[in-house]
């Protein structure tokens, strides 16, 4: 099954609050992640649906679904290297 449809699925909505995902995906708090986006060092692009800095950052889940593809795809690869 397609992971973006997933995790639209999972948050109901294409764009998706840092806030939900910080933790559960990228392992690090709502603190941290907005820090990260500010320097332009997340994983992930993100951005603010107004011109505010009190906006919540956003994730396009097509973003987030190809991030966590390819994490997936290296920890398979990984995996057949320690196993073979």
């Amino acid at each position: 099954m397609n992971r973006m449809f997933l995790l639209m699925a999972e948050f109901e909505t294409s764009d998706i609050p840092l806030e939900k995902i910080a933790e559960k995906y990228l392992g690090i708090s709502i603190e941290l992640a907005n820090k990260r986006a500010n320097a332009g060092k997340l994983p992930i692009p993100s951005f603010r649906a107004a011109d505010s800095n009190k906006a919540p950052r956003l994730v396009y889940v097509k973003d987030l679904a190809d991030y966590l593809d390819q994490r997936t795809a290296a920890g398979r690869e990984e995996f057949k290297q320690v196993n073979s």
